[in-house]
């Protein structure tokens, strides 16, 4: 059921005390009418309407300036929806046929009779109605239409792409809705790859990525359907990538994608990344121009900027073949020390090798940085099946649970750093030695083991340093195994521990407060006192004298 929204209605008469009249008699809220308002003729309503919007009109015939005619017509060509009534003093044909011909609902006399006029509005009102709901049923059915056809259409596109056998019938398809001309032959196409870590372009839109793709999708469709010469869509195989079909003026694709990334830099402030396919034939060669578009996106030389355009048929610079690069496999072996180590020193310094080894070797692509990750997993896992046996697959799915929280840098960053990725593969080793290092305590617990030595050492300055560097296992994996067993943090079980032992030297009337507070670890008499009343909910003066109280 359509909510229909509430009614307006307009007096329009020369004289004030009819239009009174007719606001006495009728009766607006049991008609659904809401707001009222009047005009002294039809020039002075023809200048409230559009405004004021009514839904019904009740008018004079003879009126100055414009007639009742001239509105009742008025009314017709500019605003149909509008019903209207006529109350008029004349009972004349000419009149009556006017307003059957401009489709007004009732022709009512002078004098007005309540039960009359209140007959000719239900019965207007009640035609409104039924109107509305036609018209925002129709409204509605053209929204879901509307939001669907962009869909129907990126999936029928995306099939070319995706479904060799299903050519025939999408070409057809394609043809009767009008997405692309029946006389296409020759066509191109163009990839243009998202940055996925692209959080401050992302929350521009909410981080709602469907409406960031809609905007992108505009800007590009601004260009290409000017002149009718192609269609971008999404890609449904593929969620951040945008594709571009262009089927006429085939030799000017860069230079329209140049154009294209100059308006998404005014817009949006960035320009986008587009790898770019030879001429093929329509729609057989798709696939393959769509795998050769998205390989030219993947081989982009990441060492040279502000080039955003990149073609399949580009050498290599200098001669130098973008499918090799940096080997991994000859820093394995220092890689793997510098985990067993535990320590912080070694595995940076490893990584920090192997990024140089990168940096010599000029040779940067997105495919390469994806290859070495791959190859730098694949190293964790046989570390973590080599060392941590019969446990192995246990601690390798802790290991992936907690390495999926470190996040990953984007290969398809407008602009690379590999710092980022020096980085995130530094935190990633070092959770792999903290894994390790938790392994090399066969038959113990490691948390138990700290916790007891926390609570041998709570008197002496107690860092999370100090017990990472003793136990040989990071930080941040101390820190959530601890929390995880305990519920509250190293800090605060150590000022449990303190407390309690405090709460034991009180008793002792002979020990001063100062000489308390270093004795449980505490090094300022004031600190320690806040601590006691939070964790106490009294001061340490508080306490002894309530204890002398009881003894």
């Amino acid at each position: 059921m359509w909510k229909v929204k509430l009614m307006k209605a307009l007096i329009v008469d020369d004289e004030s005390r009819v239009r009174k009249a007719i606001r006495l008699l009728v009766q607006w809220e049991t008609h659904g009418i809401t707001d009222i308002e009047e005009a002294a003729n039809g020039l002075e309503a023809m200048k409230l309407i559009p405004a004021f919007r009514p839904s019904l009109v009740l008018m004079d015939m003879l009126m100055p300036l414009k007639n009742g005619v001239d509105l009742m017509e008025w009314i017709h060509k500019n605003y149909p929806d509008i019903k209207f009534i006529v109350i008029s003093g004349h009972d004349d044909f000419e009149f009556v046929r006017n307003t059957i011909w401009y489709s007004g609902t009732d022709y009512i006399l002078k004098p007005i009779e309540e039960a009359v006029i209140n007959q000719a509005v239900a019965k207007a009102t009640a035609a409104w109605k039924a109107e509305e709901r036609e018209r925002l049923a129709a409204r509605q059915q053209h929204v879901q239409v509307n939001e669907y056809r962009p869909v129907y259409s990126e999936k029928l596109l995306s099939s070319l792409i995706d479904d060799k056998s299903a050519h025939s019938q999408v070409v057809n398809r394609l043809k009767d809705e009008g997405i692309v001309p029946e006389q296409t032959q020759t066509i191109r196409l163009a990839v243009m790859q998202m940055d996925k870590s692209d959080h401050a372009l992302y929350s521009r839109f909410g981080h709602h990525q469907d409406l960031l793709m809609f905007a992108l999708l505009n800007i590009c469709n601004e260009f290409l359907q000017k002149d009718r010469i192609g269609i971008a869509f999404r890609h449904f195989g593929s969620p951040h990538q945008l594709v571009i079909l262009l089927w006429d003026q085939l030799a000017t694709l860069p230079t329209l994608l140049q154009e294209i990334n100059n308006g998404m830099h005014r817009t949006l402030s960035r320009r986008m990344h587009f790898g770019v396919s030879p001429d093929g034939q329509y729609p057989a060669d798709i696939p393959e121009l769509y795998a050769r578009s998205s390989s030219s996106l993947h081989q982009r030389d990441l060492t040279v900027l502000n080039h955003f355009i990149h073609h399949t048929e580009e050498q290599p610079r200098s001669g130098v073949d973008h499918h090799k690069g940096a080997q991994f496999s000859g820093f394995e072996d220092t890689w793997k020390l510098a985990i067993l180590s535990g320590q912080p020193a070694p595995i940076t310094e490893a990584v920090e090798s192997f990024i140089a080894a990168i940096r010599k070797s000029s040779v940067l692509t997105p495919e390469l940085l994806e290859r070495w990750d791959r190859d730098i997993e694949r190293f964790a896992n046989h570390v973590i099946h080599e060392t941590a046996n019969p446990s192995s697959e246990a601690l390798l799915k802790l290991y992936k649970e907690e390495s999926a929280t470190i996040e990953r840098p984007s290969p398809d960053k407008y602009v690379c750093s590999l710092a980022e990725w020096q980085q995130y593969w530094i935190e990633l080793m070092s959770l792999l030695a903290s894994a390790v290092q938790s392994q090399k305590q066969t038959g113990q617990d490691l948390i138990h083991d700290i916790t007891t030595f926390i609570e041998q050492n709570y008197q002496n300055d107690v860092s999370l340093y100090d017990i990472a560097n003793r136990f040989h296992v990071s930080r941040e994996y101390i820190s959530r195994k601890f929390k995880q067993k305990h519920g509250i943090n190293i800090p605060e079980h150590l000022n449990r521990i303190r407390i309690s032992k405090a709460k034991v030297l009180l008793q002792n009337r002979g020990l001063k407060m100062a000489a308390i507070s270093e004795m449980v670890g505490f090094k300022n008499e004031k600190y320690f006192s806040l601590v006691f009343k939070k964790q106490e909910g009294i001061s340490p003066k508080e306490f002894r004298k309530l204890h002398e109280q009881e003894v």
